[in-house]
This record gives C-alpha cells, sequence and structure tokens, in this order.
C-alpha cells in the first residue's frame, strides 16, 4: 500500500462498502421520497375541495372514505393523516440514513487513522523530532476530522443530489423546454463559482487546521517540561506563547467559518437568480 493518501485511495476505502452504500443511499432516497410530496399535499386539497380546481385526489380520497366521511373535515382529517406518517417515514428514514453513512464515514476514517499509526512505525527519528508530537497528533486528530466531515457530506448527499437535479431538469424541460434549457445552461456557471470560491474557503481551512496543529505542538512541549518551566520561572513566556497561538486558532476558524458560510450563500444566491430568471 503507498505510503501517499489520495483521493483515489479513499474512494477504494469506501468502495470496500459497496453494499452498505447502496443501501444508505436507498434509504436517503427513500427519505427524499417522502419528504417532496408533503409541501404539496395541502395547497392541492385546498385547490381541489375549497377553490373546485380539480378533482384527481378527491376521487383517490373517495375510495379510501367511508360515505359519511365524504366531506371537508374528512377530507383534510386524511390529508393531515398521511402528512403526519409521511413526516414520521421521513424522520425514520433520514435517522437510519444519518447512522449508515456515520458508521461509513468513520470506518474510513478509522482505517486511515490505523494507516498512518503504522506509518509512524516506519518514519525516521529525525523527522519525528522535526514534526513534534504535536503537529503528529494533530494530523491524526484534527485533518482526519476535516476528512471526516467532508466523506460524510459527501456519502449522504451526492446521489441524492443528482437524482434531484436530474428530476428537475425533466421537470422543466416538461414545462418549458426553451427556458429549461436556459437554466441548464446557467448551472455550470454556479459550479463553477462554487468551485472558484471552494478553492479559497479549502486554503482557509488548511490555515486553521495548521494553527490548530502548532498550538498542539506548543501546548505538548510545555506540559513535557513543565517541571523546567516552574523551576526556571519561565510559564510566563511559555504560557502567553500558547495565548498566541490559541489567538491565532481563533482568528482563523472565524475567518475560515464566516467566509464558507459567504461562499455557499453566493452559490445560493447564483442558483436562485436562475430560478427567478425562470419565473
Amino acid at each position: 500500500m503507498p505510503d501517499r493518501l489520495s483521493w483515489a485511495e479513499i474512494r477504494r476505502l469506501a468502495l470496500q462498502h459497496r453494499k452498505s452504500l447502496i443501501f444508505a443511499n436507498l434509504i436517503a432516497v427513500l427519505a427524499t421520497l417522502c419528504s417532496v410530496p408533503i409541501p404539496l399535499l395541502l395547497p392541492l386539497l385546498v385547490d381541489e375541495v375549497l377553490l373546485g380546481q380539480g378533482d384527481a385526489a378527491l376521487r383517490v380520497m373517495d375510495r379510501l372514505l367511508p360515505e359519511g366521511l365524504q366531506s371537508a373535515v374528512g377530507y383534510i382529517g386524511l390529508m393531515l393523516l398521511l402528512t403526519l406518517l409521511l413526516r414520521s417515514a421521513a424522520l425514520v428514514f433520514s435517522v437510519l440514513q444519518a447512522r449508515l453513512f456515520a458508521r461509513l464515514s468513520k470506518d474510513i476514517v478509522y482505517r486511515i487513522r490505523v494507516r498512518l499509526i503504522e506509518r509512524l512505525k516506519r518514519i525516521a527519528l529525525a523527522e519525528y523530532e522535526s514534526l513534534g508530537g504535536g503537529t503528529v497528533a494533530a494530523h491524526l486528530v484534527t485533518d482526519l476530522e476535516t476528512i471526516d466531515k467532508f466523506i460524510g457530506e459527501t456519502l449522504s448527499r451526492l446521489l441524492v443530489a443528482v437524482l434531484s437535479i436530474t428530476g428537475t431538469a425533466a421537470i422543466l424541460m416538461w414545462m418549458h423546454w426553451k427556458l429549461a434549457l436556459l437554466i441548464l445552461l446557467f448551472n455550470p456557471l454556479v459550479i463553477y463559482a462554487t468551485v472558484q470560491l471552494g478553492k479559497r474557503v479549502k486554503h482557509l481551512k488548511k490555515l486553521e487546521n495548521d494553527s490548530t496543529s502548532l498550538f498542539t505542538q506548543a501546548l505538548t512541549e510545555t506540559l513535557d517540561s513543565i517541571q523546567e518551566v516552574r523551576a526556571s520561572n519561565r510559564q510566563g513566556f511559555f504560557l502567553g506563547r500558547l495565548g498566541l497561538r490559541a489567538r491565532e486558532v481563533r482568528d482563523y476558524a472565524i475567518a475560515s467559518q464566516w467566509k464558507t458560510d459567504a461562499s455557499n450563500r453566493a452559490s445560493g444566491l447564483l442558483f436562485q437568480f436562475g430560478i427567478d430568471v425562470f419565473r
């Protein structure tokens, strides 16, 4: 197994759970299918019961309800019951989906962490001393937490997002293919802008992780030599240095968090602008 960890290697680790991955994505699709119709049920009921526009849903409900309940009260009650059942099913599937994807992502990160631990057996002593124990610990904890978050979100959202885009594109093409084509051609611009913003955020996240690594290294060195520090009455200097490292962690974390949120909102704004153009 090569020492260098690549996205191809992470993908290979994910594909080792092929059956679990397929099952988890199937559960995610079921959760989405249960949640999508919910906002449409009550407006449909208003259109057919109160406004008298169409009767497709009423004919279906008439088959399910006895004659004594084939009224506005019965229709509303049945629709509320259906809404409750769909929300409950969506909740169950969402919780199960979260559990399955959490197990997948945590197992992948566990395998990567074990691989890094095995790598420590072969690392040169001089390289270990130059890196420091805090930096190594940060790689095994902080950096892997970032990878864990990315893998979990990617695994859980990729298939549902692709199916949602495909279904939306099909509906738009069916409604008005010329305007739909405009929206579909506009989407690559949104994707390009999101990728460019993501590159900037990636740099900030790296700076945040590096500052955390430096803080961990300084903390480890201080704690390892705390007796000598106190004996030489230099605890003010070392603790002051820890304070500076902690401030760097804070500043980079703030920049990373708000700029990540800003990039997400900017890409969402571009997408919403495309919807407004369609409207």
